[in-house]
């Protein structure tokens, strides 16, 4: 799997996190794994974590931090949302 799978044909993917820590850094090894890279293109390094509860997986292998503001924001109600969580149960 890589991050087109994940993407299929959405451009993008918004996984939500229930904490920051550990499924933080969990879905940090997991994005590198697939392939992807920051926006700005930097190497992952899962053991840095986020500071964000939702990350967005883009169509290029692009990883981006979601801000609160934008998870509320009208302009982006239909993108594709998931639970980290959820996501990976399934895809096993």
């Amino acid at each position: 799997m890589d991050y087109r799978d994940v993407c299929g044909t959405e451009r993008c993917v918004w996984f939500t996190l229930s904490d920051m820590r550990e499924e933080g850094r969990r879905f940090l090894r997991w994005a590198k794994a697939l392939g992807c890279v920051w926006m700005n293109g930097k190497e992952i390094d899962p053991e840095a974590g986020t500071d964000f509860f939702t990350l967005c997986i883009h169509a290029d292998g692009t990883l981006a931090n979601v801000p609160a503001m934008a998870r509320a924001s009208a302009q982006f109600r239909g993108v594709k949302r998931v639970r980290f969580a959820d996501f990976i149960q399934t895809d096993r």
